[in-house]
């Protein structure tokens, strides 16, 4: 058995595949390119293959991760280069990385990922320093937030690792953020877009633009991407 790491781009239409569908996706993508994906055992056997950190409906990425098995081992860039051709263009594999197998999962690996936000907005750049200052000096930012058991209060600042702004022109003003991510607890930047717009008063408005810049490791208190994590040895 051989075990990969694929990262993986999700845009334009792709937005829109829900996190179950990619995974589906795929799947199918390695069956077409006739791939020796692993199975499962038993009486519902299922494509050893899983994301390493589900993505919201509507945001794109240019940094997904899946951990795949195969039955045989099979040089990364050909992996890269066969789903390449049978996958939907808006979903495009940029790199294969060969994992020990007894390595953790990479859903485990998963600590920090990384955004960027933008809006269509005229905003007076002296407020965007205000907005963004209020939010990093503040201790606690009381917010509702949905987990399997519920929703409860929570305290959304510890989350939220960096958040700075770039000016690309008069119109489209681009955050970017690090926010905690994996099993240790995580915040989605739809919450950061909701949160500059409230801090605003108004001036931010409208649709934002979220894409998945990065995931990653933690080492050492170090942020390392996935593909790297996993390609250490």
């Amino acid at each position: 058995m051989a075990r990969i790491l694929i990262k993986f781009t999700k845009t334009n239409g792709a937005k829109f595949i829900s996190h179950l569908d990619t995974t589906r996706t795929l799947h199918r993508a390695f069956r077409r390119a006739e791939l020796p994906i692993s199975y499962s055992k038993g009486f519902n056997p299922h494509a050893s293959i899983s994301v390493a950190a589900p993505l919201s409906l509507g945001l794109g990425s240019i940094a997904e991760y899946a951990d795949v098995e195969l039955d045989t081992e099979i040089e990364p860039e050909d992996i890269k280069n066969t789903l390449n051709k049978v996958l939907p263009m808006d979903i495009k594999i940029i790199n294969v990385v060969s994992i020990n197998v007894k390595m953790p999962a990479s859903m485990a690996a998963v600590a920090f990922a990384r955004y960027s936000i933008s809006f269509e907005t005229n905003i007076n750049i002296e407020l965007v320093d205000m907005i963004i200052n209020k939010i990093l000096s503040s201790n606690e930012i009381m917010k509702m937030k949905r987990s399997k058991s519920g929703e409860k209060l929570v305290n959304i600042r510890q989350f939220i690792i960096e958040l700075y702004y770039e000016k690309l022109d008069n119109e489209l003003l681009k955050f970017e953020c690090t926010l905690k991510a994996g099993s240790n607890g995580s915040l989605g930047a739809d919450t950061i877009a909701q949160l500059l717009k409230e801090y605003s008063e108004g001036e931010i408005f409208g649709h934002p633009y979220i894409t998945r810049e990065e995931i990653y490791a933690s080492v050492n208190d170090k942020k390392i991407p996935l593909d790297r994590y996993f390609s250490r040895k």
